[in-house]
């Protein structure tokens, strides 16, 4: 059975962007994103310096409890016609975006 499922949103912010890009997360999306189970467990942002000539990449790290969780999110995320306006806004100050879903390897023997 599979326990937690992770998250991990990479946005690739075009220069001058980013500040723009972290408020609209912050204001638009993890508000809805709480509401549909999701929990924020990290971010970072790559290079660890805010550069003005080159994108920088901001990273999320979400999590959801639960295989049925993560399914009550796609399913809530699809009926909700805000996130889809979110990620078009997003994507107007992004070079790319990247999203990936993760889980524990179940054949990592080493325990970790």
């Amino acid at each position: 059975m599979v326990g937690k499922i992770h998250i991990l949103d990479e946005l690739t912010v075009e220069p001058g962007n980013l500040e723009e890009v972290r408020r609209l997360m912050n204001d638009s999306y993890m508000p809805g994103a709480a509401e549909r189970g999701m929990t924020l467990e990290q971010t970072w942002l790559t290079p660890p310096v805010e550069l003005f000539d080159q994108p920088n990449t901001l990273v999320y790290l979400w999590s959801v409890p639960d295989a049925p969780a993560w399914w009550a999110m796609r399913g809530a995320a699809g009926r909700d016609p805000r996130v889809a306006e979110f990620w078009a806004e997003v994507d107007a100050h992004c070079v790319e975006r990247q999203r990936r879903f993760l889980v524990d390897d179940p054949l990592d023997e080493a325990g970790r």
